[in-house]
């Protein structure tokens, strides 16, 4: 596979809210769609999902886009490359979300060439054909997060993640558990306690929680290991894992119990695999988040969130959730609580290249006419 053309689409999608966390708020999603296109005039697509500013991990849109344009596409325009995952041999993980939009263009290029979806290409063991979908409820008045829920619980969504901190989280989940006492409910606190706030994540023990997520501000599993020990329900780790040595070390010092997976954070489908492989050998639980993202990327991890061993499917939930509309053919619908996992080649969708353009507000292109 020679790889001909790759283009760059910067691309900025007005949402339909304003989705806050406890450390930013959101309006407008920019990303970069990455389309490859090799000798045949095939294409695949990708997507970097960085955000305008480093508050997730330190990685900026206009960072990948550099680091894309100067160092990765270098690597692999006018190559001949057997494996898309070729090409993690000679790139460094400099800026993984900018990697791993670059590779995902590949796969999907790739899997197409050969007639295979990505999950047969990458994993060739048995999914399910559906996944339970969830959704992510922002940092919101506690009486708008209870009816929320009731009007997504009329959609057929039967998990929720909570955004939290802590000056009023245990507020918040004390009066959702009062509301709904049955449903599934896991908190994302976005790094937002201190250590020295231990006792306040204590108290969360008693909402039945699926997990905590990134509670502590720290980079020290020795902390996150002292908080693991003392509490009941799982901690999930999400942006402090970045590498498979993070991994690694996080399971030898027993800092956790279930991990959250993101193609974009970790470098790519590769790193990916390697994570879900290491969590197996390790009796660590796994589930396939997703970002405020395009549904370029989030179809991707609907196909990974089709595995059978995940702990939960995801947080994925439907395009309209976001956006008026997004970029994919067809759209991901939840009907009844599920979403359907394409069948087709590759991503197994088609992208929608008149919304692509009109969500665009730069353009690149390197290679070939």
């Amino acid at each position: 596979m020679q790889i001909e053309q790759v283009e760059l689409f910067h691309i900025k999608m007005p949402m339909n809210f304003t989705f806050k966390t406890s450390k930013a708020s959101i309006k407008y999603r920019e990303t970069i769609v990455i389309k490859a296109t090799d000798e045949l005039g095939n294409n695949g697509y990708g997507e970097v999902v960085s955000f305008k500013e480093p508050f997730y991990t330190n990685e900026t849109l206009d960072g990948s886009k550099q680091v894309l344009i100067n160092k990765y596409i270098n690597a692999v325009i006018h190559h001949n490359i057997e494996h898309p995952f070729d090409i993690h041999k000679d790139l460094d993980v400099e800026c993984p979300m900018a990697l791993a939009g670059l590779e995902n263009s590949l796969v999907d290029l790739y899997a197409k060439r050969n007639n295979k979806s990505i999950m047969k290409l990458v994993f060739d063991e048995e999914t399910s054909d559906e996944i339970y979908a969830g959704i992510v409820l922002g940092d919101l008045d506690v009486k708008v997060l209870i009816r929320q829920i009731e009007d997504y619980q009329d959609e057929g969504y039967t998990r929720f993640k909570i955004k939290i901190k802590p000056v009023d989280g245990f507020i918040k989940l004390k009066a959702i558990r009062e509301k709904y006492p049955d449903i599934q409910l896991l908190v994302d606190a976005n790094k937002s306690y201190k250590f020295d706030q231990i006792n306040d994540i204590k108290k969360l023990d008693q909402f039945n929680l699926k997990c905590i997520e990134e509670p502590l501000n720290t980079e020290n599993f020795l902390e996150y290991q002292k908080l693991q020990k003392q509490l009941r329900t799982p901690i999930c780790l999400d942006e402090s894992i970045q590498t498979v040595n993070d991994l690694r070390t996080a399971i030898l010092l027993k800092s956790f119990k279930v991990l959250n997976i993101k193609v974009g954070r970790v470098g790519g489908i590769y790193y990916a695999k390697k994570m879900i492989d290491i969590c197996r050998e390790n009796n660590i639980k796994y589930w396939i988040g997703s970002m405020v993202e395009s549904e370029i990327s989030k179809i991707l991890h609907v196909h990974l969130a089709s595995l059978n061993d995940t702990y939960i499917p995801g947080d994925l939930s439907s395009s309209k959730r976001y956006f008026k509309k997004d970029i994919i053919k067809p759209e991901i619908i939840v009907k009844k609580g599920l979403i359907k996992v394409p069948k087709g080649y590759g991503l197994g969708v088609e992208i929608d290249e008149a919304i692509l353009k009109k969500y665009t507000i730069d353009y690149i292109k390197i290679g070939d006419e």
